[in-house]
């Protein structure tokens, strides 16, 4: 289903026209929206991993990632070759490159990196090179996280972040995404869902959430299933 399929059954089930045929605001959009994130953070499914590429330029250092829940993986690809980047803490990385910034290189390392700064419109240019290339050296919209990338390349790369990714938002009439076109009643459910929590009735908020429990168990095994075909053996 598309977004406009999912008000219209939102509409219909839930006896609310005023939020659908009446509301300029896009109130109904909102709840499908917030419904997804629900989901999303309720389950881990085969949707739930997702892969960001980006282009690294000369001497660069930072990507930022939009929607991004959790970062797994880095890996970097070169015309060449393909190669997994090492998790390090950013403290580890700030101690290493405490006096100057790193000189161009291959890539070994990323750090998910401090994208907010408080207060939020501060400006940093007067300060030391050093602060803004570990520290806040991305600024960045509320929808993308970063990481930083030592030593910076030396070369064009592709970087692929491997992570727990936010459905896609459900913004014009005829978008969708995986719970829309999968399981668009669970995001039915979730959205009327949504809906009782503004209404403070405790009560069918609760009912909705033992109900999506037990679907979202049922989603959760698919993956666990997956993972475990054709495994005849523990490792060790």
């Amino acid at each position: 289903m598309n977004l406009l399929e999912i008000k219209k059954h939102f509409r219909t089930l839930s006896g609310r026209y005023d939020l659908v045929d009446d509301d300029v605001s896009g109130t109904v959009d909102f709840l499908i929206n917030e419904a997804c994130r629900y989901l999303d953070r309720l389950t881990e499914h085969q949707k739930t991993w997702g892969s960001h590429f980006v282009q690294l330029g000369v001497d660069a250092f930072s990507v930022s990632i939009p929607y991004c829940r959790a970062i797994k993986e880095v890996w970097v690809s070169s015309t060449t070759e393909r190669w997994q980047l090492e998790k390090q803490k950013l403290q580890e990385m700030i101690a290493t490159y405490l006096s100057s910034q790193p000189d161009s290189g291959t890539p070994l390392y990323y750090s998910p990196v401090i994208t907010r700064k408080i207060p939020e419109d501060a400006d940093l240019s007067a300060f030391s090179t050093y602060l803004q290339y570990l520290d806040t050296s991305v600024n960045l919209d509320h929808n993308h996280n970063a990481i930083l990338i030592t030593p910076p390349s030396d070369t064009i790369l592709v970087v692929e972040v491997r992570g727990f990714f936010y459905s896609k938002e459900l913004v014009t009439s005829d978008d969708t995404n995986y719970w829309a076109t999968v399981h668009p009643l669970t995001l039915l459910k979730a959205a009327l869902r949504e809906l009782e929590v503004f209404n403070q009735n405790q009560s069918k908020v609760k009912g909705w959430d033992d109900a999506l429990g037990i679907e979202l168990e049922n989603i959760n095994k698919d993956l666990v299933s997956e993972i475990i075909a054709e495994v005849d053996q523990i490792e060790g």
